[in-house]
C-alpha cells in the first residue's frame, strides 16, 4: 500500500505541476508574460503561493518549463531511435515524439511556442530561451556523439575522447535541426494554426532544405 501510496503522490504532484503551467501560460496569453503575477497563477491552479514556490523558482522558471520537458523528451527519445538511422531523421522523429506527448492535439503547444518563440515579436524571455537551447542543444550533440554512454568514437591514439571531427558534425547538425525547428514553430504560429500535423509537415519541409544545401 505505501508503494502505491507514492504513486498517488507522485501523480498528484505532476497533475499540480501541469495544472502551474497551464494556468501561467493562458495567463500570458492572455494578459502578457510581464504583467502576469505569481498570486494570479496561483490563484489560477488552485493552489497558494507557497506551494507554487515548492515547484518552481519563479515565473520563469515556469514559462520556459515547457522548453525543459521538450528537451528531456527529446533526449530521450533520440535514445530509442536506431543507431543507424541519419542524425537529421533521428532528431527529427525523437522532437515530434516529444511533442506528441506533450500537446496530442497540438493546442498547448501552440500557447507554449506562442509566448517562447513569438512569430511577430521578441519576446521577454529571448535571452532564456536561448540559454535553455543551447544547453539542450548540447545534451543532443552528446546522445549523437556517444548514444551508449560509452565515451563514443575515439579519436586516434585517444581511448576516451571523441574525434574533434565527430564533435563538429554532430554539434553542426544539432545547431541546423534546433534552426529549422525555431523557423518551423514560427511559421505555424504566424499562420494561426494549432494543427500538429501542419507543424510536422513544415519541420519536414525546413530539414529538407538543410539537406538540399548541405
Amino acid at each position: 500500500m505505501a508503494e502505491l501510496g507514492e504513486g498517488l503522490r507522485e501523480r498528484k504532484k505532476r497533475r499540480t505541476r501541469q495544472a502551474i503551467i497551464e494556468v501561467a501560460h493562458e495567463l500570458f496569453h492572455e494578459k502578457g508574460y510581464d504583467p502576469t503575477t505569481l498570486e494570479e497563477i496561483a490563484a489560477g491552479a488552485d493552489v497558494s503561493v507557497r506551494t507554487l514556490f515548492r515547484y518552481f523558482t519563479g515565473k520563469e522558471a515556469i514559462a520556459l518549463a515547457p522548453l525543459d520537458e521538450m528537451g528531456d523528451l527529446t533526449v530521450a527519445a533520440l535514445r530509442r531511435r536506431p543507431a543507424d538511422e541519419p542524425p537529421l531523421t533521428a532528431l527529427r522523429n525523437a522532437a515530434l515524439s516529444a511533442w506528441a506527448l506533450m500537446s496530442p492535439d497540438g493546442g498547448s503547444l501552440r500557447r507554449y511556442a506562442d509566448q517562447l518563440l513569438p512569430s511577430d515579436e521578441v519576446s521577454p524571455l529571448a535571452g532564456a530561451v536561448l540559454s535553455r537551447l543551447i544547453v539542450i542543444g548540447d545534451r543532443l550533440a552528446m546522445e549523437l556523439i556517444d548514444p551508449d554512454g560509452s565515451g563514443g568514437p575515439a579519436a586516434a591514439g585517444s581511448d576516451s575522447q571523441p574525434s574533434p571531427l565527430v564533435e563538429l558534425d554532430a554539434q553542426l547538425t544539432v545547431v541546423g535541426f534546433l534552426g529549422a525547428i525555431q523557423v518551423a514553430i514560427r511559421t505555424w504560429c504566424g499562420s494561426g494554426s494549432t494543427d500538429l500535423a501542419e507543424l510536422l509537415d513544415i519541420v519536414g519541409t525546413c530539414l529538407d532544405r538543410i539537406r538540399l544545401g548541405s
